[in-house]
């Protein structure tokens, strides 16, 4: 036990390190990248949650916007994660050849993968800041456990960047991401229940909908924004930590493979 302890400890210790390099990366080019954490999620609340909403009836008891405004905590952590453990990790490792410096120092393929995901779960939750700071000023937020959604788009962010991961360690040119998006990102954007309901679903569709990744995280977002916390939610907690675990394990593999020759 203690030696296996040890190995988690160092496992711990390689991917902050990895976690480390990219965060001193994004302080030197953050002005750059500020918008997209900024301007986006208020264009999103403004023209879906009170142009689009000013049309659309209350859903559950809550106007459109206030509906909307979870969903879009989870979607950008998506999104966020999505782009920086795809297009951001396959550059850094094809095209600016870190991962094979990285390979030069005691850390391995595992802390690479491991510190990749915790970055980009870091950007997730930064996004998830923005938004519900964002939500916070529209008068959207209904509880304070809505501050809780930071750390559910963290988490929402690890498990989006460890799928992610796997794309980047198998793809063998950069535009292979783009089917990351097209295929799965932008499917569970439409029907995770960003927008509406899943039970307005055609039933098959709406059970195959409960298994996406994004739909235990907009629902658990929604819930702390209306101050619920239900035994439901510790399920959907379990939902990501169990796709999480599976795809790190597996992008680890991966990445060895692909690096390790």
């Amino acid at each position: 036990m203690a030696f296996v302890a040890t190995i988690q400890r160092s496992r711990f210790w390689g991917g902050f390190r990895v976690w480390q390099r990219d965060w001193d990366a994004f302080r030197r080019a953050w002005k750059v990248e500020a918008g997209g954490y900024t301007v986006e999620p208020f264009v999103m609340l403004v023209t879906l949650g009170f142009g689009l909403g000013h049309y659309i009836g209350d859903i559950d008891g809550l106007t459109y916007a206030q509906f909307l405004a979870p969903g879009v905590v989870a979607s950008y952590a998506m999104f966020h994660a999505s782009f920086d453990s795809t297009f951001g990790a396959y550059l850094r490792m094809e095209t600016h050849n870190i991962y094979e410096s990285i390979l030069f120092t005691p850390l391995e393929p595992a802390d690479i993968v491991f510190g990749e995901i915790l970055w980009s779960a870091t950007r997730a939750a930064l996004a998830g800041v923005s938004v519900v700071f964002a939500a916070a000023l529209f008068g959207l937020v209904n509880s304070p456990l809505a501050v809780l959604a930071i750390p559910v788009a963290f988490l929402t962010g690890f498990m989006i960047a460890s799928i992610g991961m796997n794309l980047t360690a198998v793809a063998t040119t950069i535009s292979a991401m783009n089917n990351f998006f097209t295929l799965f990102v932008l499917p569970m954007f439409y029907v995770s229940g960003i927008f509406f309901p899943i039970d307005h679903l055609p039933e098959v569709v709406g059970r195959l909908t409960v298994l996406l990744p994004l739909t235990p995280a907009a629902s658990l977002m929604r819930g702390l924004f209306n101050g619920e916390l239900t035994p439901i939610m510790f399920v959907w907690v379990g939902q990501m930590l169990l796709y999480s675990a599976i795809a790190y394990w597996t992008a680890s593999h991966l990445i060895r493979r692909r690096l390790i020759k």
